[in-house]
């Protein structure tokens, strides 16, 4: 399974990358959000992974989902977020995710999520 993860964090980048390895799946990831408009595309992966704070860049996650789904995009995007109150998960459906995780992830739960878009 080829995994698009947009992270600016890197520890976050390799926990991810452990359980890509652990399933022997694909993992491409983009630090900025810039970079992984330009070069996520329809069919460019089998599921996204999205953060949703992005640091100091350029766009939010839930921004940079909208405009991804906007250039036909439609493969899984799961958010990734430590802000999961009232009302939030409705922002991340409205921008276009599929689902959503909260931070910080366990591996058996990334793990059982990944494999249930397989």
């Amino acid at each position: 399974m080829r995994i698009i993860y947009v992270e600016d964090n890197l520890a976050n980048v390799a926990l991810i990358e452990r359980i890509c390895h652990m399933n022997n799946d694909e993992l491409v990831t983009y630090s900025e959000a810039d970079s992984a408009l330009q070069e996520i595309n329809p069919g460019t992966a089998d599921l996204i992974l999205m953060d949703l704070n992005l640091g100091t860049r350029s766009m939010d996650g839930l921004r940079l989902t909208r405009l991804l789904r906007q250039k036909g995009v439609s493969e899984p995007i799961i958010a990734i977020t430590a802000y999961d109150t009232m009302g939030y998960a409705d922002q991340y459906v409205a921008a276009g995710c599929n689902d959503y995780v909260r931070k910080p992830v366990s591996v058996r739960s990334m793990l059982n999520l990944i494999n249930g878009y397989r």
